[in-house]
């Protein structure tokens, strides 16, 4: 007998595992390290190390794209240094025509007194002919007049704080001090030139033409001398009248006071010189010109410059103070001044019509 043998039943066939959806991981940039390490082993390794080189490029293109952009030196204003070019710009010339002409004379016993005295001949002695033996001679008292001169204060200050001292180049400070003493003696020539002014007496007007200029020089000149025996030698003048001298023409149209100094140029007229560029140097009819911008406009002055003006100065210089409150220094100068007409007689002034 035959036993029946069911045939095994066939095994299923085995499922796949469930794969679920991941994120992506971000690729990673090796490291200088690995990438060398991986180029010395080549093959399969430094094909892998690219590869992932290659992807993190990828992957951050688009950022790097992105953030380009033109940078110019307006996003970058910390970077860029900022030259101070010295030294100062200097706009005004602290010159004194008027001073330095007249010369700044000393004060008495070193300036100690608040006033001083200048004395002047008021009634001079007289002679005469004799009209017969002992007739009596002519006689007459001398007057000296007593003239009390008083001192004007010029002072300025500035006050900087130790900051501005120690910080600024070129030094603030110095570049101050030099301003406010240049200051000091513009204001000292404004004090002479308006008291020269003053003191001035009218010889005639000036029309502005050439024939009435040559009267109006020659009766102030003539003016001068009367009494005196003194003739002019400055024409002090505003900048304004010193373009017109320059300007003046004759009837044929050639300049009254040519300018002969270059080569090749020859003066038709001998009645002085003159000079666009510069303010000194120029002699209408033989007198020294002197142009102050201190001068208020149409101004003309001649006068003989060492007998009938006189200024007298002294500089007192610098003064300085620690203010720790503020932290801060006071600086101030200052000066004393004097003016005094000598001869009033001797100043003498045209006006213009």
């Amino acid at each position: 007998m035959s036993e029946h043998i069911e045939a095994a039943a066939p095994e299923a066939a085995p499922t796949a595992p469930t794969i679920f959806a991941s994120a992506k991981k971000a690729p990673r940039l090796p490291s200088a390290g690995e990438w060398m390490a991986a180029f010395h082993q080549g093959g399969e390794t430094f094909a892998k190390v690219n590869s992932s080189v290659n992807d993190w490029k990828a992957e951050h293109q688009s950022t790097y794209e992105a953030a380009a952009g033109d940078v110019a030196t307006t996003n970058t204003p910390g970077l860029l240094p900022v030259p101070v070019l010295g030294p100062l710009v200097q706009n005004i010339n602290f010159v004194r025509p008027v001073v330095n002409r007249l010369g700044a004379r000393a004060y008495p016993d070193n300036g100690s007194q608040k006033t001083f005295v200048r004395p002047t001949i008021t009634t001079h002695t007289t002679t005469a002919a004799q009209a017969a033996e002992f007739d009596a001679v002519s006689a007459t008292t001398m007057v000296i007049a007593s003239n009390t001169i008083s001192k004007t204060t010029v002072a300025g200050q500035v006050s900087l704080s130790m900051q501005d001292i120690d910080f600024t180049s070129p030094a603030a400070m110095e570049l101050i001090m030099a301003d406010l003493m240049g200051e000091l003696m513009l204001k000292t020539d404004d004090i002479a030139a308006d008291a020269l002014l003053a003191a001035a007496t009218s010889s005639g007007v000036w029309d502005l033409t050439a024939v009435d200029l040559m009267k109006s020089l020659y009766d102030a000149a003539v003016d001068v001398s009367n009494g005196t025996n003194f003739f002019p030698d400055t024409l002090f003048v505003s900048p304004d009248v010193w373009g017109q001298l320059g300007q003046v023409v004759d009837s044929s149209n050639r300049p009254l006071f040519p300018y002969v100094g270059a080569p090749g140029l020859a003066g038709q007229n001998a009645l002085g010189g003159g000079n666009a560029t510069t303010w000194v140097g120029s002699n209408p009819l033989g007198l020294e010109i002197v142009v102050d911008s201190n001068f208020a406009a149409k101004t003309m002055i001649v006068t003989n410059a060492s007998k009938a003006f006189e200024y007298y100065e002294s500089v007192r210089g610098i003064l300085s103070v620690e203010q720790p409150a503020t932290l801060s220094r006071l600086f101030s100068v200052h000066a004393y001044c004097s003016t005094f007409a000598a001869v009033g007689s001797m100043i003498r002034k045209i006006t213009q019509a």
